[in-house]
């Protein structure tokens, strides 16, 4: 709780941010987790890394006593994204929070014996499901945002970049692949993925490894790796609040994830220690905040408020396979 300097009473609820589980929101919370909470920024643009270009390799043919080379000047260059603003209202009206029914035809039982019910018409229950919106509107976006940084963002939205729409250098269309689509294929895919991240950012596969898919394709990639016994795909455990499971492949071991919001016919292979949430604080508020809105008539209003983004690092860190449609791998 804090106070923003003219007597109003604004609450934090940042962590709160990383519990809500009516969806899994796993991105968000392994985001959160490998990072161990949140990035500052102090401007809405921030930087998610430097790069610059080597000339290939070759061997040098010097002279003894020769001069100096030419000079070789490395230019640099920078990516950046921005945080956008996630903003919502609350307002309960005195009636509603008095009013102890559901479909306003059973009473929500009372007393000790029944144990604690939360009346769904208080202000407290109506800002915990704005905070799972939020929560939820977060991971979509940290994962598909479209990249918006207007001049003036009173007339044009803010808009993060999400994570799989950054990736274009490990980008890989499989879409159009007909036939019998076996288990071999799909492991094939997941290999080829890794070979292009490993020969781009010169990594090994450590346990940073993410295979994120929706339903359709964490069942395709369980299954594919399932079929070669258990030493290939692992029994669940959990990972900041994230269950998981582990596949190994040719190229090392990944942690197999499943994140409704990834888009169907698509799998994203994310090297989550580079990835981290990004938050932009209010003076004498927070990063994600609930203030008072202007009182008027017989109703609690305030509103939830963050300004808030995703550090994806460089996108050929990532990797990103589309599939073909419909298909469905079975053991």
């Amino acid at each position: 709780m804090a106070f923003n300097g003219v007597g109003v009473t604004t609450v934090e609820y940042l962590g709160d941010l990383f519990l809500q589980h009516k969806r899994p929101n796993a991105f968000l919370r392994l985001a959160g987790g490998f990072q161990g909470g949140i990035k500052k920024t102090m401007s809405r643009e921030f930087p998610i890394g430097t790069f610059y270009t080597l000339p290939n390799p070759s061997q040098p043919a010097r002279l003894e006593g020769g001069t100096a080379p030419s000079p070789n000047n490395t230019s640099i260059t920078q990516t950046t994204n921005v945080v956008q603003i996630f903003q919502e209202a609350v307002s309960t009206t005195y009636l509603a929070q008095s009013e102890h029914s559901v479909s306003g035809v059973v009473p929500i039982p009372q007393g000790e014996m029944n144990g604690p019910v939360q009346n769904p018409r208080t202000q407290e229950f109506q800002v915990q499901r704005t905070l799972e919106k939020i929560a939820q509107d977060s991971n979509y976006s940290f994962l598909n945002g479209v990249y918006t940084n207007p001049g003036d963002p009173s007339s044009t939205a803010l808009g993060t970049r999400g994570i799989l729409t950054s990736v274009v250098s490990n980008l890989q269309d499989n879409s159009a692949v007909g036939g019998t689509i076996t288990n071999v294929i799909y492991r094939g895919w997941v290999n080829s993925v890794l070979q292009s991240m490993v020969a781009y950012n010169g990594y090994e596969v450590d346990d940073t490894f993410v295979l994120i898919a929706g339903t359709t394709e964490f069942a395709n990639i369980a299954n594919a790796y399932a079929s070669l016994g258990t030493i290939y795909l692992t029994p669940e455990a959990m990972q900041f609040g994230v269950k998981v499971r582990k596949i190994l492949t040719t190229f090392g071991t990944l942690l197999l994830v499943l994140d409704p919001d990834v888009p169907a016919q698509y799998f994203g292979i994310l090297k989550m220690d580079a990835v981290g949430v990004v938050g932009q604080e209010v003076p004498n508020k927070g990063f994600l905040f609930e203030e008072p809105l202007y009182k008027s008539g017989s109703s609690e209003q305030t509103q939830i408020y963050g300004q808030m983004g995703v550090d994806h690092g460089p996108e050929y860190l990532h990797g990103l396979v589309k599939v073909p449609a419909g298909v469905a791998i079975n053991l």
